[in-house]
């Protein structure tokens, strides 16, 4: 199984990678160089979590197939602001920025173990 990250910032990118390798040696992590949901339908079967930093734009073009990941992983969505009351969809975990690795590693745990 494998864990799924895309973020377009380099640095944070890496550090995503060290922390969540390290938590979770039995996955392989795999990044995507641009956030491309046929990519992500490619992989679909071996993954055990994504975890997306996605723009509000982002976010809005591609929710509905986002959220119908949901159904084959849990989605992690990294994001600037807390989505208020009524812009939350519940099927999936959000980590607003900034966060650390404490918090990623709780979100993405809460996310495996969440059998929602």
């Amino acid at each position: 199984m494998s864990i799924l990250i895309y973020e377009p910032d380099p640095l944070v990118c890496s550090d995503i990678n060290e922390t969540l390798s390290a938590a979770f040696p039995q996955c392989k992590i795999d990044v995507l160089e641009a956030f491309d949901i046929t990519k992500v339908v490619e992989r679909i079967s071996e993954i055990a979590v994504a975890v997306f930093s996605v723009t509000q734009e982002e976010f809005q073009q591609w929710r509905p197939e986002i959220r119908n990941l949901r159904a084959w992983f849990p989605v992690v969505l990294i994001v600037d602001d807390t989505p208020q009351p009524g812009e939350v969809d519940v099927d999936l975990d959000y980590l607003p920025r900034p966060f650390s690795s404490t918090t990623l590693l709780k979100t993405v745990s809460d996310a495996l173990s969440d059998l929602r």
